[in-house]
């Protein structure tokens, strides 16, 4: 947990295999043994933070059990802050072409849509969701949602209930595109 610590504090570029190790309470080389390189912990540290979601969400449910369940996983996130944090770190380092995971955030951002835009067409194939909704747009809302708010979160933690925030921001997007207007309740 200490690379974590460090990368979302310091991010990748300014992170020490050093200070990691120091703080983790093994040498250099030991931390080097089980991580080859500063990329491969970083890497490593990644996947920590972005497995957990990877089967998060089922694709065959309605629209509302999707928000419903973006919304639990908000919520379960919180139980581990510090990777909260390290993911609205990655979100800015994700930009610089250079960083290690740019690469695996927009294969998670295109896989993301591959995945749950099918729900909202097939929600509105089937009259839950309104048919002047566009299906990608929905998507690209709720996500922008759960970034936005996260990085808020991170830039101001003890000011900012997120889990409460996304509920009520997703519940009102849900309550927008719904046939009957209804959200999460």
């Amino acid at each position: 947990m200490a690379a974590v610590q460090h990368f979302s504090r310091f991010g990748y570029a300014n992170s020490s295999l050093a200070r990691i190790a120091a703080d983790a309470g093994v040498s250099d080389a030991g931390l080097l043994h089980h991580f080859g390189t500063k990329k491969e912990l970083f890497l490593a540290a990644v996947a920590l933070r972005e497995d957990p979601y990877v089967d998060a969400f089922d694709a065959n449910g309605t629209v509302r059990e999707l928000f419903c369940q973006f919304a639990i996983a908000v919520r379960n996130s919180m139980r581990r802050p510090e990777l909260v944090r390290f993911r609205a770190v990655l979100s800015g380092e994700a930009l610089l072409e250079s960083n290690p995971a740019s690469e695996r955030l927009r294969g998670n951002l295109l896989a993301s849509l591959s995945v749950l835009v099918p729900v909202v067409e097939r929600g509105i194939e089937e009259g839950e969701i309104r048919p002047d909704v566009d299906a990608r747009q929905v998507i690209l809302e709720l996500l922008a949602l759960n970034e936005g708010l996260r990085d808020q979160w991170a830039t101001v933690p003890d000011d900012i209930d997120l889990p409460h925030v996304f509920e009520t921001a997703a519940d009102s997007l849900l309550r927008r595109i719904t046939v009957d207007r209804s959200g999460l309740g």
